[in-house]
């Protein structure tokens, strides 16, 4: 994962508390506990999302293995970015 937990939990902090305060989500509980509970719910969904783009990129990489011949590195970034692009809109995944 590019990301640690713990980046992950401020990310999930900082879009939680942004909604409030830029009025487009309007919290009837305000309470602490309610607040971790919608903490969580960002971070759990940040966190499925990785995870779903790191199975992404381990497939384009045993993709990239098959290939019988050494590539060049521009060649693998073309290909890893077409394959990944290929792979994600199959398993209905948007970039």
């Amino acid at each position: 994962m590019r990301l640690t937990e713990d980046k992950v939990r401020r990310i999930a902090e900082r879009i939680v508390d942004e909604l409030a305060e830029r009025g487009v989500v309007d919290y009837t509980d305000r309470n602490p506990t309610a607040r971790a509970a919608r903490v969580k719910a960002v971070y759990q969904v940040i966190i499925d999302d990785l995870q779903a783009e790191q199975e992404i990129d381990a497939e384009v990489e045993r993709i990239l293995a098959t290939y019988s011949r050494t590539l060049k590195p521009v060649e693998q970034d073309v290909l890893r970015r077409k394959h990944k692009e290929e792979v994600a809109r199959k398993r209905g995944f948007v970039l």
